[in-house]
C-alpha cells in the first residue's frame, strides 16, 4: 500500500507468466510487498550495501567473510526475502566463485606447511586460508547486492538519486532514458538480425556481420538520443525548478537499513581480530 502523498503505479500482469509479488512501488520483488526490505527506498539500499562491503575489503580472512555471511542470510531472512528464491536466482554464483578459490589455492605465495608441490603449483596452508577466505568473500559481497537489487525499479532509483542523494537532474534523468532504452534497443537487434536472416545476409562471417549491426545499432541509438533530447528541450527540461510525479520518502526504516549495513561489517571485522584472523588485503 502506497503512503500519503505517494504515487501508486499498477502493473498489468502478462497472463502468460507465472504469478509475481510486486513491491510498494509496482515492480517484481523477492519480498512480499509488505514487508521491510521491499518499502526501504533504493538510496538507502545502496548506501547499506556500500557500508557493508568497502569496510569487508580491508581484510582477507574467512573468519569475516563467514559471520558476515551468517548475519546477511539472517538479516535477509528476517527483512522478508525468500532465501530458497534468492539461491536459486543467484545458483551461476556459487558455480563461479569457486574457480577464484581454485586459482589462489594453486598460486598464492607459500607460506606456513607445505601440502603438495608441482611445478608452479604450491599448495601451502597460506594459499588454503586465502583460497576458503576469497571463495567466502565472494559469496558475502555478491549475495546481498543481489537481494537488494533484483528486481528493483530503475525508475525509484533515479528518483531517490535525485531527491534524496542530490544529484543533478540531468545526470540522472539521462541514466535513466539510458537504462530505458537497453531494453528496446535488444528487441531493435532482434529484429535487424530476423530482416537481415529473411534477405539472406546471415549467412556470412559472424565476426563481420556482428560489426555491421553493432554500427548500425550505433547510428540508431544516436538517432533517438537526437529525438529524446529534441522533445525534453521542447518541454523544457532544465530551464526551471523541477517537480517529481513520483515523491521519494526518506523515513526511519531506510536509517535502520543503513546501520544494519554498517553493523554487519564491523561486527565481521571485530570477529576476525578477536579470533586473531585479521589480515589486511594484500598484506
Amino acid at each position: 500500500m502506497a503512503e500519503q502523498g505517494e504515487a501508486t503505479f499498477y502493473v498489468q500482469p502478462d497472463p502468460s507468466l507465472p504469478a509475481v509479488d510486486l513491491g510498494p512501488y509496482g515492480a517484481p520483488t523477492l519480498t512480499k510487498p509488505e514487508t521491510f526490505l521491499a518499502s526501504v527506498n533504493p538510496l538507502a539500499r545502496l548506501l547499506a550495501l556500500a557500508l557493508l562491503s568497502t569496510p569487508l575489503m580491508a581484510s582477507v580472512d574467512w573468519v569475516s567473510a563467514l559471520v558476515a555471511l551468517v548475519l546477511e542470510l539472517l538479516v535477509l531472512w528476517a527483512a522478508g526475502v525468500n532465501l530458497w528464491y534468492l539461491l536459486k536466482r543467484t545458483w551461476f554464483l556459487f558455480l563461479l566463485a569457486p574457480f577464484t578459490a581454485v586459482t589462489i589455492l594453486f598460486y598464492a605465495h607459500p607460506a606456513g606447511q607445505t601440502y603438495w608441490h608441482w611445478g608452479l603449483i604450491h599448495i601451502s596452508e597460506n594459499s588454503v586460508q586465502l583460497a576458503l577466505a576469497s571463495l567466502l568473500r565472494v559469496v558475502t559481497l555478491a549475495l546481498p547486492a543481489v537481494a537488494l537489487f533484483l528486481h528493483t525499479d530503475p525508475t525509484r532509483v533515479a528518483d531517490a538519486m535525485a531527491q534524496n542523494g542530490g544529484l543533478p537532474t540531468r545526470f540522472v534523468l539521462a541514466s535513466l532514458a539510458a537504462v530505458r532504452m537497453t531494453g528496446q534497443l535488444m528487441n531493435e537487434w532482434r529484429v535487424m538480425e530476423l530482416a537481415r536472416r529473411a534477405r539472406g545476409l546471415a549467412d556470412g562471417n559472424r565476426f563481420k556481420r556482428f560489426g555491421q549491426m553493432t554500427f548500425a545499432m550505433l547510428v540508431i541509438a544516436l538517432r533517438r538520443g537526437a529525438d529524446l533530447s529534441t522533445a525534453m528541450i521542447a518541454r523544457g527540461f532544465g530551464t526551471g525548478e523541477r517537480s517529481w510525479a513520483r515523491p521519494s520518502l526518506w523515513r526511519a526504516r531506510d536509517w535502520v537499513a543503513v546501520f544494519v549495513g554498517l553493523a554487519i561489517s564491523l561486527l565481521a571485522l571485530s570477529a576476525a581480530v578477536w579470533a586473531g584472523t585479521f589480515r589486511w588485503f594484500g598484506g
